[in-house]
């Protein structure tokens, strides 16, 4: 039977008939009208002339040659024909650099393309037929690309990530009939329009990203419907309105960021039932009324965002004892004054910022216990109590030059805190750039196409989050400050930094002097001078000029690279100077340093991040797939290998998570300096790294890079969301379930490992240490083997190879300890271990007597008894109970004493694959007379 689609209209709506021909007959076997989204979806809408330029390739895709091309749908086997379709009009509404060719096979064709990554899920009819679940191409520029309605229609779809492709249009409202979807990345694009009210219907979804677009509107009500949502990112758009109530339903939620949108109104009260917040930011908007008090119920909050807004009254004093925070911004607060609470159990605060906040009454001793006041020991070390100068230049940026008969100091470190030799001005940059890129070196920019006067405008200092230049050592005064900018950072079309938005403010000693200030619309384009000049008193205290980020603006842009900036500074006195101190050369200075005790709160927290970085963290840069990040921003990123962001620990160090300036995340395993000898050591800078570094599977963990030098020694690898296999199965606080088919997909994606180790791979590996906890879980649950520490090539000289120290003993397989060769064939039998615990929800080494021998004799019993299926985990209600039993049997036979009776790798994933036992007993015998485990 060959079948066809064809396009024919109803009315006025288009309908897709799948026409088959039956004999000499031709039958309608199918009719599919295409997915409408009300009337601004309606591709044949003529009344939204939008609509129609959006939906162009939607009418030439459905009329072109892929629906009328001739398909076997009779066929029980690989994609179904409307996933096929379906994948087609997606693509091609993307336009792909590389137009993968997608048939029913697509799947099982093993093919993979540069531009997208399409996962399937082959488990029903015994693996027969796929469905698609994950659709990837981040970081593609596909400008004119859209999102195509037919998405819809991928109904088992899991993920499906376009960030960072400059795509356009707007969001389909048929997306929100994707009930499997988990999560959803639509960030850092141009899509427009309002958010789709249907995306009430996302009831799996989890991670919902939609930052940095031009997304308009109020947020939808229908978001508050999402129980299972973890994480909302709808920062850096044009949103505006009411925050909406209902989204204080999202009891799950842990991240909520709406910073940078135009939102109004006060923090509804529903919001206090947001107890699992860990991340909360409406930073840059103009919300008003009280911050509430019930922010300090949210007993899990890291890190709060509040500055750039229009709250009054105090901050709630209960904040200063919320023990886990360790980044609070708040800024113009009104009020007639706060004063700090005499008590304070904010012991993890690394980053405070009180801007504008009417700071009152005395500092209490506990600040002391956070901060060490640099500036105030900078300006009595240098001054002592003597005023010397009576004028500041700095060419910030730059190098030292001249400019209207004035000569400037050369500004171009790359620290986050610097002193001018001999102490005449100094500076302090704070926060992290979110660029992938993005490194110390980026606090200093050059354009000199487009500028005129180059020798003092060429060049800018900018910092992501405050900058703040310190003057020490001016004599009593007025003086006026002149503040040289160019845009020259937000410039070229081609990387659309042409739509960035630097938007900051400007404080000169503690006075507000510049409010939203952007430079480009000041000066009227990139590239052009604009000067600002000021007025202000100098007296005891530093002259502080200070550059602040309220949380407005671009943040996300390319080439992210946000914050305020600054290309000169000028100081000079507006009173005269007494006879003998006339300006000299030798007597121009400048430094700008804190006067007001907030800059100086914030410059003191901002210390702590580590200012004094090491050179050489700065230059060595780890590649992540297409990113770039340097040592130092990985070390930053763990917080300094912080106990809080601590995820694992081994007998060789501990794992660390890594939060880079992107939102990319790594596992970072801190290797201690005693386990680096011998064994290790060869791991680290040896043949077997570089091997390990090599290997590419979709079930294998992906170790990016390492670095080993003097007593730090690091192993950067991708991270896994859902952390290890034993912790999803054994702990009981574990928040992971594990259904049949994820425990499936776990079982055939480590076989699949193994597989590629020991057969498929150039160096055959043996692994040697296969265990639950050494089985990591993605976001997508997919099973991905790590910990090569015990590894080893089975080629090597010797293979009578024992272990002396190290290793889960449960999982070893009995020739270990009877000294026998180690061969593919003990991974084998560690792999019927694991598997027996996947399916029977138990741990071989659970806390019994004789624990070592618990579940792998069980296993056996109830095989002999015939029972096999006793074992299957009680948590799983539902089940293939024609599978489960072909595949505890298997384990069985992978966990034979004797290793020639185990089967390979290769007739493992046969078998799990629609393969019959009988297949491989024809080779091995057959293990229906094996009960018992001997160690």
């Amino acid at each position: 039977m060959i079948c066809e689609y064809r396009l024919m209209s109803l009315i006025t709506l288009p309908l897709l008939l799948l026409v088959c021909k039956v004999g000499s007959e031709f039958r309608i076997v199918n009719a599919v009208l295409p997915p409408l989204t009300g009337n601004t979806g309606n591709p044949y809408n003529r009344r939204d002339p939008s609509s129609v330029a959006c939906n162009k390739a939607y009418s030439r895709y459905c009329l072109g040659r892929e629906y009328r091309q001739k398909l076997d749908c009779a066929t029980d086997g690989g994609l179904p024909c409307y996933e096929v379709y379906a994948l087609r009009a997606v693509t091609r509404a993307l336009r792909l650099p590389s137009m993968p060719y997608i048939s029913r096979e697509y799947c099982n064709d093993g093919k993979s393309e540069d531009s997208i990554t399409v996962g399937c899920n082959c488990t029903e009819k015994n693996g027969t037929v796929c469905h698609i679940t994950r659709i990837s191409t981040s970081s593609i520029d596909l400008s004119g690309g859209r999102i195509h309605e037919n998405v819809s229609h991928l109904t088992y779809l899991k993920t499906l990530d376009l960030s960072y492709n400059h795509l356009h249009c707007t969001i389909p409202e048929s997306l929100g009939n994707l009930k499997s979807l988990v999560t959803l990345n639509l960030h850092n694009n141009f899509l427009n329009g309002s958010i789709p009210s249907s995306f009430q219907g996302l009831s799996s979804l989890k991670t919902l990203s939609l930052r940095n677009n031009k997304l308009s509107g109020p947020i939808p009500k229908e978001l508050g419907s999402l129980s299972n949502l973890v994480t909302m990112r709808l920062e850096e758009n044009e949103l505006y309105g009411h925050l909406p109530p209902e989204l204080g339903k999202l009891s799950k939620l842990e991240r909520l960021d709406l910073s940078s949108n135009n939102l109004t109104g006060n923090l509804p009260r529903t919001y206090d039932k947001l107890t699992s917040l860990e991340i909360f930011g409406v930073a840059g908007n103009s919300l008003n009324g009280q911050i509430p008090e019930f922010i300090s119920k949210w007993t899990n909050l890291r890190e709060l965002y509040l500055i750039g807004n229009d709250f009054e009254g105090h901050l709630p004093l209960e904040i200063f004892n919320m023990s886990k925070l360790d980044m609070l911004w708040v800024s113009d607060l009104r009020n007639p004054g706060f004063s700090f609470p005499e008590h304070a159990n904010m012991t993890n605060i690394e980053n405070l910022i009180l801007r504008n906040c009417n700071i009152i009454g005395p500092v209490p001793e506990y600040i002391a216990n956070w901060i060490w006041n640099y500036i105030l020991e900078a300006r009595d070390k240098y001054c002592q109590g003597k005023s010397k100068y009576y004028s500041l230049f700095i060419n910030c940026g730059g190098g030292q030059t001249s400019f209207e008969g004035n000569q400037y100091d050369e500004d171009i470190n790359e620290t986050k805190f610097y002193e001018s030799p001999g102490g005449k001005w100094a500076y302090s940059c704070s926060g992290d750039f979110l660029s992938a890129s993005a490194d110390s070196s980026d606090y200093l920019k050059n354009m000199t196409c487009g500028v005129s006067e180059q020798s003092l405008h060429e060049t800018a200092r900018l910092c992501p989050t405050s900058l703040t230049y310190y003057g020490f050592c001016l004599h009593k005064g007025n003086y006026t400050v002149k503040l040289h900018f160019a845009e020259i950072v937000y410039t070229k079309d081609e990387d659309y930094s042409s739509s960035g938005k630097r938007i900051f403010d400007v404080y000169i000693q503690g006075e507000k002097k510049l409010e939203n200030f952007n430079i480009k619309d000041e000066a009227g384009w990139p590239n052009k001078l604009h000067t600002r000049e000021f007025v202000t008193h100098v007296d005891e205290n530093p002259l502080v000029i200070h550059f602040f980020w309220a949380g407005k603006g671009s943040i996300y842009n390319t080439p992210q690279l946000n914050g305020p900036l600054v290309s000169a500074i000028s100081v000079t006195p507006n009173f005269t100077i007494p006879e003998g101190n006339k300006l000299s050369t030798s007597k121009i200075v400048g430094i700008a340093v804190g006067s007001a005790f907030a800059p100086i709160l914030l410059l003191a927290f901002l210390w702590k991040m580590g200012w004094l970085g090491n050179k050489e963290l700065q230059e060595v840069h780890i590649k992540v797939r297409k990113k770039s990040f340097t040592l130092q921003q990985i070390i930053d990123g763990t917080r300094d290998f912080s106990s809080k962001m601590e995820i694992g620990r081994g007998r060789f160090g501990i794992v660390y998570k890594a939060e880079m300036p992107d939102q990319t995340k790594l596992a970072v395993k801190k290797i201690s300096p005693e386990s680096t000898q011998d064994k290790l050591k060869d791991e680290l800078q040896g043949e077997i790294f570089f091997n390990v570094k090599s290997l590419e599977h979709e079930n294998l963990i992906q170790l990016f890079d390492g670095y080993s030098k003097k007593d730090l020694h690091l192993l950067i690898y991708e991270y896994m969301e859902n952390g290890s296999l034993d912790q999803a199965l054994f702990e009981p606080k574990s928040r992971i379930e594990l259904n049949w088919e994820v425990r499936f997909n776990i079982c055939l994606g480590l076989a699949k490992a193994l597989k590629y180790l020991h057969e498929e791979n150039v160096r055959k590996i043996i692994h040697r240490n296969i265990k639950a906890s050494n089985i990591l879980l993605d976001e997508n649950y997919t099973a991905k083997l790590t910990d090569f520490g015990l590894a080893s090539f089975d080629n090597e000289d010797d293979p009578f190879k024992t272990i002396k120290a190290g290793g889960a003993r449960a999982y070893f397989a009995p020739e270990y300890a009877r000294g026998q060769a180690i061969t593919d064939k003990a991974d084998v039998y560690s792999f019927g271990v694991v598997t027996l615990e996947i399916f029977s929800g138990r741990s071989c080494t659970e806390n019994k007597s004789e624990a070592q021998k618990y579940l792998l004799d069980d296993a056996c019993i109830f095989q002999a008894r015939g029972k096999i299926d006793q074992l299957v985990d009680k948590k799983l209600a539902n089940y293939d109970r024609k599978l489960v039993p072909k595949i505890l049997n298997l384990a069985i036979m992978c966990i034979n004493p004797t290793a020639d009776l185990r089967p390979t790798m290769s007739e493992v994933v046969s078998v799990l694959s629609g393969g019959t036992l009988e297949q491989i007993s024809k080779v091995h015998t057959s293990s229906e007379n094996f009960s018992g485990y001997y160690l």
